[in-house]
């Protein structure tokens, strides 16, 4: 990172580890796996050792079944078993932790539900992706993930990973973008939200399709907002979805440091930095898990 607001965010990064290798969503929460792998995965470059640490706290947390849970209180909660992989892909390490990771993934399933006639949730309950929780529903955020994770480790082609990005398409709202999961409710159209939009985009950048209908106004839904946006999850993912369809305009530098300069005003969190870190990287595609494609939004295009 050669940006002087990048620097910046390398050093509070650093500063927020709550031990070797080890970071938390915020000052008073335990050590938690989320924050630490996109820590780890921010570092990697700058900081090899650091991510190496992180690497091995998270190689040291994984349970016997291949997940990784949440925090050491949580660990039945696997839904972060994705950030995991992906850094211990990243730093070229933890081969059988990896494996065992995936062996998880491909055995989870979201719960499927029968078809009704005139369904009111608006989408197809029958298709099966990955769940916050196991045993419930198939959510966009965590199949979104996993298929990420699926896609560094070569399963793209794998039947659970079809199925998911079958999900994450069936999950598309019809005026463009994603939310957490519901595209229309009770014949109503929901609102997307750029952090599920952008990590959909990411996912669907790693299958063979071109540029669809859903993904082209996802596209301009995020050109649309990002501008405005200084939330750094939100922002940070939404750079990264454009970048992986070849869809962000130059300005997104500019954002990021906005949001930089606002997080560090309301204290800067592990995740604000690390994501922001890693959304100015240009070299953050591969190690998620993303494959970079052509977009058909073009600058001109952009609110």
């Amino acid at each position: 990172m050669t940006t002087h607001w990048g620097e910046e965010a390398r050093r509070r990064l650093l500063s927020l580890r709550r031990g070797a290798g080890v970071w938390s969503y915020g000052p008073s929460t335990a050590p938690a796996t989320e924050p630490t792998a996109l820590a780890g995965l921010a570092l990697r470059e700058t900081d090899p050792e650091a991510a190496r640490a992180a690497a091995s706290w998270l190689a040291a947390a994984q349970s016997r079944d291949g997940s990784v849970g949440v925090s050491q209180d949580l660990a039945e909660m696997g839904w972060p078993t994705p950030y995991a992989c992906l850094l211990w892909a990243a730093v070229a390490r933890h081969r059988s932790e990896r494996e065992a990771a995936v062996v998880w993934l491909l055995g989870t399933k979201g719960r499927g539900e029968p078809r009704v006639k005139h369904n009111p949730i608006g989408h197809d309950t029958t298709l099966i992706g990955w769940p916050w929780i196991s045993g419930t529903h198939s959510w966009v955020e965590p199949t979104a993930m996993a298929l990420l994770a699926l896609g560094r480790e070569g399963r793209r082609d794998h039947p659970r990973a079809q199925e998911g990005l079958a999900v994450i398409r069936d999950r598309s709202i019809p005026t463009g973008g994603w939310n957490m999961g519901n595209p229309v409710v009770l014949g109503a159209t929901l609102r997307p939200q750029p952090a599920p939009t952008a990590l959909a985009l990411l996912a669907m950048s790693g299958s063979k399709l071109d540029a669809t209908p859903a993904v082209q106004r996802a596209i301009r839904y995020l050109r649309s907002v990002l501008s405005e946006t200084r939330a750094p999850a939100s922002l940070s993912w939404g750079v990264l979805g454009l970048r992986a369809w070849g869809a962000a305009p130059a300005s997104a530098e500019a954002w990021l440091r906005l949001a930089f300069h606002h997080a560090v005003r309301r204290g800067g969190s592990a995740m604000d930095m690390a994501l922001l870190l890693l959304a100015a990287d240009c070299g953050s595609l591969d190690v998620l898990g993303a494959s970079p494609r052509e977009g058909s939004v073009h600058d001109d295009d952009a609110n």
